[in-house]
């Protein structure tokens, strides 16, 4: 199965603008990338998509796989660890196709291509701040020519959590799929708290007991994961394929952050990368 490597529309950013690219739809996606460059023609710093840029939505026939900023999916590829499928952030670059990134397994990875089949739009919307560095961006893939269906899948969500006290605050209300599972939550200490404990409860079972974030910290490292800095991580895998918390029979999912300083008034995140269309499981 050869890939092949294809260079699609460039667009010039304008601040506290939306841009939307068009994904052209044929074959199997493999990778789906953006490229920042500035004025002169130079990869953007990290720093400055970080500062610069705001949200990214990429929308498979019309449902978000990935909604959040441009900084928390930085972030993700930091949890996901130096030796799961991805280095450090490559200067510029962002890579969207986040399944390819969980596992070291050539095989798994080729399970996550996007099968466009039937597929139709694929877009890749870019909501820009205020800009000064990064003039504009461009859209790149690696595909095959197979003919396939959309499969399995990564969805990375945040949904923000209105919350600025110290003590536990339980959070009840992230999606319950069925046809989905969660590899990783990411819950952010907000603009000045800190999370000193996380546990969470399926179905009144408790999932992961009451860790403090250094060992749930080593946990994740253990796994070749890691919590970046200002982030309380909930891991649910060590890397092996089917190795996640689905949601096939879960009726209640909850997420309990203690918090030693409140988050700040703005409150905090939750971003959830989870797996849809799995081979159907049913979770203990």
């Amino acid at each position: 199965m050869i890939k092949t490597h294809h260079v699609h529309e460039s667009r010039t950013l304008t601040t506290a603008t939306d841009s939307t690219f068009q994904i052209p739809i044929w074959g199997t996606i493999h990778n789906l990338m953006l490229r920042f460059a500035t004025a002169a023609g130079a990869d953007a710093a990290e720093a400055d998509m970080r500062s610069e840029l705001g949200n990214i939505r990429v929308s498979l026939g019309g449902r978000d796989i990935i909604n959040a900023s441009v900084t928390r999916l930085l972030d993700l590829y930091e949890a996901l660890g130096n030796n799961v499928g991805v280095p450090a952030a490559v200067a510029g670059t962002l890579e969207l196709n986040l399944g390819r990134l969980l596992y070291t397994d050539p095989v798994a990875r080729d399970l996550f291509a996007i099968g466009t089949s039937g597929l139709t739009p694929i877009q890749i919307t870019i909501t820009a701040g205020t800009l000064a560095n990064i003039a504009s961006a461009q859209a790149f893939t690696t595909r095959d020519n197979r003919e396939l269906p959309l499969g399995a899948h990564c969805k990375f969500i945040n949904f923000p959590i209105s919350f600025n006290a110290t003590g536990d605050h339980t959070v009840d209300t992230l999606p319950r799929d069925l046809n989905s599972a969660y590899v990783m939550v990411m819950a952010e200490d907000g603009a000045a708290g800190t999370i000193t404990f996380g546990e969470v409860r399926r179905n009144s079972v408790t999932i992961q007991e009451r860790l403090p974030s250094a060992i749930n910290r080593l946990k994740l490292s253990n796994d070749r994961f890691a919590q970046p800095t200002g982030y309380y991580v909930y891991g649910f895998t060590d890397g092996k394929f089917l190795d996640n918390l689905p949601m096939q029979g879960t009726t209640d999912l909850r997420f309990i952050q203690t918090f030693s300083v409140a988050p700040g008034a703005a409150g905090y995140n939750m971003a959830a990368l989870t797996i849809v269309n799995l081979p159907q499981q049913t979770a203990a």
